[in-house]
């Protein structure tokens, strides 16, 4: 993985403590070392800067009066990206997966992990057709947690987006599809795990801090 990935918060007025959980949660924990490993550049600003941002680093700030995307619509953003690639990659970013949090997220401890669809050149009687990138996208609601190991397999290309969701649920009413574990060490279980110790610990440090609810 070349790039970090682009963090786009669409929530209106997102307070501080709020944002600062949510960007702990989604860093990983199982294989990184936080916040050394960190891969999530905080994206407010549609100007593209000088140099590439280094991986945006807890605490955040307020951006309530500082966030080009709030109140922006997930379409919005995959059109800002499809017309701005250059901007990504100035921002060292990748142009085919991102991450929304929006205020249904904020409310549920939830985001959206977003994909740039690949057709792959033939419909589904075998027909050809061109092969390639193409302007559409679809995004998943999963818990924070479970952010970083989805938007990694996609960006590698070890998983599919199907392996992550319900298809048979089909795409849900704000636009994003279901997430489903595909791991069984991800359902409730009463012992901590490693991870969870790690991210608990950290979690515990920014409300110390007073930076986290």
């Amino acid at each position: 993985m070349a790039n970090n990935f682009a963090v786009f918060v669409t929530a209106a007025r997102p307070s501080a403590k709020a944002l600062n959980r949510a960007f702990l949660l989604i860093q990983d924990f199982e294989f990184g070392e936080y916040p050394e490993d960190s891969r999530w550049t905080l994206t407010t600003s549609k100007e593209a800067p000088s140099e590439v941002p280094p991986a945006t680093v807890l605490p955040i700030p307020d951006i309530s009066d500082n966030n080009a995307f709030a109140s922006s619509s997930m379409a919005e953003i995959n059109a800002f990206i499809r017309d701005n690639e250059d901007f990504m990659a100035k921002m060292g970013v990748s142009a085919g997966d991102w991450l929304i949090i929006d205020q249904k997220g904020l409310e549920t401890s939830t985001c959206l992990v977003c994909e740039q669809i690949y057709n792959p050149g033939e419909d589904e009687e075998g027909g050809e057709g061109e092969a390639g990138m193409t302007g559409e996208f679809r995004a998943c609601r999963l818990p924070y947690e479970q952010a970083w190991s989805m938007i990694c397999n996609l960006d590698i290309a070890n998983m599919g987006f199907e392996e992550f969701v319900d298809e048979d649920a089909g795409e849900q009413e704000d636009g994003s599809w279901k997430w489903v574990s595909f791991d069984p060490s991800n359902e409730d279980t009463e012992e901590e795990t490693a991870e969870e110790a790690k991210r608990r610990a950290a979690l515990q440090e920014l409300r110390d801090g007073g930076y986290a609810d």
